[in-house]
């Protein structure tokens, strides 16, 4: 952790946007432990708290905005091309189609705290022709949800940013969960309100 802390307080805002945007896109770099390093920085007075979150919230909206248009133009291939490098590209490819169907967009919600489905949710918005407001609305409040979350942590745990590391692979647990429980309940209520009003 103190190597991103370094590297970020050396070239600041311009660093955690791209390293931000180059996760969401696909590159094996830790944004998790980027967004900690600057909510630590932001509670030491060395960055400013709402340049960081907007950047950051910025960085992924473009990255995932990239993926769904992707998804969108070429559909399954898209998919396809993210597991391309797995074992079973096929399996992967359907149970990420099946865990799409059963939640719908507002996966976008929660998707970034679970690794792999970061990945995938954004072209399958795509390539089910989710509307495009729909989807910058969900994922702008997906990406400010994930980016609040783990700066927070490195501004609470500014002192010990190993402990907070620990603590953020558990609150996204968390986290997704709590989201998921919220989508269950929202679909089962727009479910309930269709069948009364099929009934009425």
């Amino acid at each position: 952790m103190n190597a991103i802390v370094q590297f970020v307080l050396k070239h600041g805002y311009s660093v955690l946007f791209a390293a931000l945007f180059a996760h969401q896109i696909g590159f094996p770099i830790p944004g998790p432990l980027f967004l900690l390093a600057v909510g630590a920085l932001a509670r030491n007075g060395n960055l400013k708290v709402a340049p960081t979150l907007f950047l950051a919230v910025l960085a992924c909206v473009l990255a995932d905005w990239a993926w769904y248009e992707m998804g969108r133009r070429h559909g399954d291939k898209a998919l396809h091309f993210i597991h391309s490098l797995t074992r079973n590209p096929d399996v992967h490819d359907r149970r990420a189609k099946e865990t799409f169907a059963q939640y719908g967009p507002p996966l976008l919600l929660l998707c970034k705290f679970v690794p792999g489905l970061d990945a995938v949710v954004p072209p399958l918005a795509g390539a089910s022709r989710t509307n495009r407001l729909r989807f910058l609305s969900l994922e702008t409040a997906g990406a400010t949800l994930y980016s609040v979350a783990y700066a927070g942590l490195g501004y609470l745990f500014s002192h010990d940013l190993n402990r907070a590391a620990t603590y953020a692979s558990r609150a996204g647990t968390f986290l997704a969960g709590l989201a998921i429980i919220g989508i269950c309940v929202y679909a089962a209520h727009r479910w309930s309100a269709r069948s009364n009003s099929r009934q009425a």
